[in-house]
């Protein structure tokens, strides 16, 4: 976080990066810090993402402009995959990477063995919702959460409090897509994957059927699991005081465009919260009381990607269908206006100088249309569509580039061209603002502020002091040159300073309020000496900002850790998991504290904690916390989530790790192993849990209907479960 001189905590803003373009997009709109990916191990792998040879360049760029750099390896690891991870982690450490984010326990526990100076940072693949779970996350060597997007704004504030007591960080989406599913739960795309094209989420390659059209139980086909983006910039305020570390930014497959708008307006209402809590004396309840946001900006953030407009996710409780992005699930753009007409190529233009456009705009059989602008402007070069009241799965849009815009006046314009469809009435949006697109992503190269203390005495050598001021790193310079006092005219200040000031192409920056000059009235100082000494001294900082200090694992370490900690380990041997199903048989935990134990049966029954137990479930644990410890002492409790692991050891219960703990490798049943969990049944992405009949999707969205029908004509069972729907 930031400090200003009234001790006030800033939020650090987290870019998404997918490629080059985007990295510099959200370095010169703002970033503090951005997240990307390489080839490896990173669940976006469609995103254009870099290579191990790139990262080394991204990250010297990123930290020459003051802005730091998590890289994604959050993908569940099968045990073939460990070695080749832990060489990654090992290389993005030695090359400066400032965090890695990580969902695989396996993982995570051999970076925080072997690697224990590499900061963890648990994904929200993680599924963390409640407190009960800082402990465990600590232990396992995390130092940053990124909780579940279910919180409201009351359980953030509670969740950053009791996280800071534990010296954990925290980090939460503030704008993007809204998995409907707990992240990290979801195994649709998994589950509904063909035979041989197995798209899992957790593996990096989501097909998104979240984005799919659904027909329930009513006959009604719609959008049920696609929601808006969310977007936060007006409670920026509340998530600065409720404690919030860092406010990330979701996108990586999302344009350079887009990461620069949102980056940029974000920024800027940071920057004005934190204006305000100065003006009031730190007063951070009155500055957020006179905080707003233009209703211009929220146009610009819809221009860059919705959803149907946005919603706050649930950070102030839970919308109903107002979460959902209602007749497409794809960026719907901003409103314009209606269609007035559709003219064919037999339009006749009178005016000789519109001719050869006209007809331009009308090559190959397509239309011109009349619209009447109702919102906003269009330029040449927008992307529109053209929208009936049907939703896509019916009819996709008809849209293009506009190449054609003539105004007819009243608002009135005749644009082109577009293909044949496009019909009377019609409304029109603008998915694209090239005027929009151009201004975010020509923001000037961040520059960085340095001072100058220049003193030049007759008689001695000149002592230049430079800092870098977001840093706090100073060279000491001293010329190599005894000033002369001057014979005709003397160096004045003026001089000096210009020459201070000449930065360029460095990352840094300075003005006359940056430089303090003392020199002698008559001394006579060499410009080209000047030059040579700010020269000298901003390569200094530069390497400063470059240096690396850290000691990665040699070739041989490596080696040895790999044939101590992996060579011969056996993966993870299913067989024996399934033998488990076959000796107990799981029970939801309140069925099992009133009564349903399997007494006398020849099956053992053994209680579960639901993998995501948020709301009802947590208060029924803590409401019946002595009759549970009481009855579960013999039993033991199944846990799928690191949520209660803590409470329940220490009342003297044994825990055993269910699918949602999403053990994929034998390294991961170490790390539950050192906690004390005996691993009951590993992650979904196994398969061997399909045969339990196991939830596809988890969600706190209410879902009004017994199942769902899918595009491939499946039927999926719902299950209201307390205040959770399961999509079986």
């Amino acid at each position: 976080m930031n400090m200003n001189n009234l001790n006030i905590r800033m939020p650090e803003l987290l870019a998404p990066v997918g490629g080059w373009p985007h990295l510099t997009a959200a370095v010169n709109n703002g970033a503090d810090a951005v997240y990307m990916g390489g080839t490896l191990f990173n669940a976006r792998i469609y995103a254009d993402n870099f290579t191990e040879e790139d990262i080394p360049e991204a990250i010297k760029y990123a930290h020459l402009h003051n802005v730091k750099v998590y890289i994604t390896l959050n993908t569940l690891l099968k045990d073939s995959e460990l070695r080749r991870a832990l060489e990654y982690a090992n290389y993005l450490y030695e090359i400066g990477a400032d965090a890695i984010i990580v969902q695989d326990m396996g993982l995570a526990r051999l970076i925080r063995k072997y690697l224990p100076e590499f900061p963890l940072h648990l994904s929200t693949q993680g599924t963390v919702y409640n407190t009960h779970a800082l402990y465990t996350a600590k232990t396992l060597g995390f130092s940053r959460i990124v909780p579940a997007r279910e919180l409201t704004l009351d359980e953030i504030r509670e969740f950053c409090a009791a996280s800071h007591e534990r010296e954990i960080e925290v980090e939460c989406f503030v704008h993007g897509a809204l998995c409907m599913c707990y992240s990290g739960q979801c195994q649709m795309s998994r589950g509904l994957s063909t035979k041989g094209d197995s798209r899992s989420g957790n593996r990096g390659t989501c097909a998104q059927p979240c984005r799919q059209a659904y027909t329930d139980d009513s006959g009604e086909k719609y959008y049920a699991l696609s929601p808006k983006d969310i977007c936060t910039v007006e409670s920026i305020p509340a998530l600065i005081m409720a404690g919030v570390d860092s406010f990330k930014i979701e996108g990586r497959i999302k344009s350079p465009e887009y990461v620069a708008i949102v980056t940029r307006i974000y920024r800027r209402y940071i920057d004005k919260y934190a204006e305000l809590v100065r003006s009031n004396d730190g007063d951070m309840e009155t500055a957020a009381a006179a905080y707003t946001v233009k209703p211009q900006d929220i146009h610009y953030l819809k221009q860059a990607f919705n959803r149907g407009g946005f919603s706050q996710g649930y950070l102030y409780g839970n919308l109903g269908e107002e979460l959902l992005s209602g007749t497409s699930p794809k960026n719907q753009g901003v409103y314009l206006g209606r269609v007035l007409a559709v003219i064919d190529s037999e339009f006749k233009v009178d005016d000789p100088r519109d001719r050869s456009a006209v007809r331009g705009a009308l090559r190959r059989d397509r239309n011109l249309v009349c619209i009447q602008l109702e919102d906003g402007e269009l330029n040449q070069g927008d992307g529109i569509e053209f929208r009936n009241n049907t939703p896509d799965y019916d009819r996709n849009p008809i849209g293009n580039v506009t190449t054609y815009v003539r105004n007819l006046g009243d608002g009135a314009l005749l644009i082109g061209d577009f293909d044949r469809g496009v019909q009377i009435g019609d409304k029109v949006y603008k998915v694209t603002d090239t005027k929009l697109q151009e201004e975010a992503l020509n923001a000037p190269d961040k520059k960085l502020p340095a001072t100058f203390l220049f003193t030049a005495r007759v008689g001695q050598y000149i002592e230049m002091v430079v800092t870098d001021l977001k840093s706090g790193y100073s060279v000491e310079m001293v010329g190599d040159h005894i000033i002369e006092a001057a014979h005709k005219s003397a160096t004045d200040e003026e001089r000096v300073v210009a020459q201070l000031c000449r930065l360029g192409n460095t990352p840094f920056t300075a003005d006359w309020t940056s430089c303090d000059v003392q020199i002698d009235d008559n001394a006579m100082i060499p410009v080209s000496l000047i030059n040579r000494m700010r020269r000298d001294a901003v390569d200094q900082l530069v390497a400063h900002r470059l240096e690396i200090n850290r000691k990665a694992l040699s070739r041989a370490e490596l080696d040895v850790i790999c044939a101590n900690e992996l060579l011969g380990a056996t993966p993870l041997d299913l067989t024996a998991f399934q033998e488990s199903f076959k000796k107990a048989k799981p029970v939801p935990l309140n069925k099992f504290i009133d009564g349903d134990r399997g007494d006398g049966e020849s099956i053992r029954k053994i209680p579960y904690i639901l993998n995501v137990s948020k709301g009802e479930l947590d208060s029924y644990i803590e409401k019946n916390w002595g009759k549970i410890v009481s009855i579960t002492k013999t039993s033991g409790i199944l846990v799928g989530n690191l949520g209660w692991i803590k409470e329940l050891q220490d009342a003297g219960v044994k825990i055993y790790g269910d699918y949602g703990l999403n053990v994929f490798n034998q390294q991961a049943v170490k790390a539950y192993e050192e906690l004390g969990v005996e691993i009951y049944a590993p992650s979904h992405e196994t398969g061997i849990s399909d045969s339990r009949g196991l939830p596809l999707m988890i969600t706190e969205h209410p879902i009004n209907s017994e199942y769902l029908i899918d595009r491939k004509g499946a039927k999926h069972k719902v299950v209201a479960q307390k205040d959770k729907y399961l999509i079986y």
